[in-house]
């Protein structure tokens, strides 16, 4: 009973969303219909901004994923005690964003790199790069080290046993995480208004611009947002087999 009701909370903001994005008013009679989504479709700017979103999370999760791989292997299969500097990478996945969002903007103010896309992915690496190493580094932990062995004894090197021993026997957890990064930097909101504008403005800012004086056009913005979170929804459903099992093989064996 319980967990009904849980989710049916859980269920009833999304539900009432998608009611209110097919709910038409006209001349004052009610009916369902997809005006709003027409509309929001019809603009151009809408997909331009759902480009940037993609572009900015797809290129932080490449980045956090290449280089995540790599500190996760010098901290478990060199022989130094990573432990503290493991903590540290934790802690800083654990900084608000919003200590960082200024010293960025005045740093890309400066540099002339404010409403870019490349400058915004890198601002996201704060908090995926962190996420990537620590969960892959659990499971590269679980790894047995006898396959590296084999693979020194056929005369590999450190960078060929990363490349063609660990990260294939890891390929499953490691894209749930890149796909756990992307639908983080997806969502990400603060840094993309702060930084963002016309050039390079990502999906959710896009949003505020059906917020006119005269109130918000609920109607396009639940339309919108319905059509935008069916990427994360996808993709975490396209993972959700995997999603169990990857944590569990991230456990320290």
């Amino acid at each position: 009973m319980v967990a009904l009701v849980s989710c049916s909370l859980t269920l009833f903001p999304p539900v009432w969303a998608l009611y209110v994005s097919l709910s038409i008013t006209v001349d004052g009679v009610w009916r369902l219909g997809l005006d709003h989504f027409v509309e929001v479709a019809t603009d151009a700017q809408f997909w331009l901004s759902i480009w940037h979103s993609f572009a900015a999370a797809g290129l932080a999760t490449v980045i956090s994923i290449t280089l995540g791989s790599m500190a996760a292997y010098g901290m478990t299969r060199f022989k130094v005690n990573y432990e503290r500097l493991a903590l540290f990478v934790l802690a800083m996945r654990m900084v608000p964003g919003i200590v960082l969002i200024i010293p960025f903007y005045i740093l890309y103010r400066k540099t002339g790199l404010l409403d870019n896309v490349i400058s915004l992915s890198v601002t996201y690496l704060t908090f995926s790069l962190p996420f990537a190493i620590w969960m892959i580094r659990g499971f590269f932990a679980a790894i047995p080290f006898e396959l590296d062995e084999a693979a020194k004894l056929d005369g590999a090197d450190a960078w060929t046993i990363l490349w063609k021993v660990i990260l294939p026997v890891a390929f499953a957890p490691i894209v749930t995480t890149a796909v756990l990064i992307f639908c983080f930097c997806w969502n990400e909101f603060l840094f993309a208004l702060v930084l963002t504008d016309s050039k390079a403005i990502t999906f959710l800012p896009f949003l505020t611009r059906f917020v006119p004086p005269q109130g918000p056009l609920y109607g396009q913005i639940f339309a919108g947002s319905a059509i935008y979170f069916t990427v994360p929804i996808v993709a975490l459903a396209l993972i959700r087999r995997h999603l169990e099992g990857s944590f569990t093989a991230g456990g320290i064996k």
